[in-house]
């Protein structure tokens, strides 16, 4: 059963693509999915363009997607997309290959700040990239920076990596005596 081709639909390209968004970058936890007002995605921009002929997507300008309790903003977030084969039967959500950010991002999302020039989000390794001088992941009162920051969602692994801007930098405020 064939669901839906981007190749051979024009008309219905901005729905399909907030559907897409619903495989954020960063998904909603678990309670949060029962809950339809949880899944729904706002995205606002001063721009928007789409080119199914090289199946991928762009807001542009001052924008700010929102689902649940994860909020970006961005100058420019631009959806990649498979083209699926014709008679394929993956969902136009199961077909996001990644999103990029760019430009003043912040990501709000598991009571962390992530702030970068850019942040990419590949959603086969769940994974998330940070990049940019002074990338940086806040925590409560803990913060890590670097050059470039990738952080594994399935196991809340970090790797950071000072660059050639700078060393690695880290506050960590221990809830016990630390190394005293």
């Amino acid at each position: 059963m064939k669901i839906f081709s981007f190749r051979h639909t024009t008309g219905v390209v901005l729905p399909i693509l907030l559907c897409l968004v619903l495989l954020s970058p960063l998904p909603p936890r678990a309670a949060e999915t029962a809950n339809p007002e949880a899944k729904k995605i706002q995205i606002s921009a001063d721009r928007f363009i789409s080119d199914t002929a090289n199946n991928n997507a762009e807001f542009i300008g001052n924008v700010r997607a929102k689902q649940g309790e994860t909020l970006i903003n961005a100058d420019s977030l631009k959806i990649f997309f498979s083209g699926g084969a014709e008679g394929g039967s993956a969902s136009p959500a199961q077909s996001l290959q990644k999103l990029v950010a760019t430009g003043n991002v912040e990501i709000k999302f598991d009571n962390r700040l992530a702030v970068a020039r850019q942040a990419v989000y590949i959603t086969a390794q769940r994974m998330l990239i940070l990049t940019g001088p002074g990338a940086r992941v806040t925590s409560g009162d803990n913060t890590v920076t670097g050059e470039t920051i990738t952080f594994y969602r399935d196991d809340g692994r970090f790797t950071v990596e000072g660059g050639s801007s700078g060393r690695v930098n880290a506050i960590i405020l221990p809830e016990d005596s630390g190394l005293e």
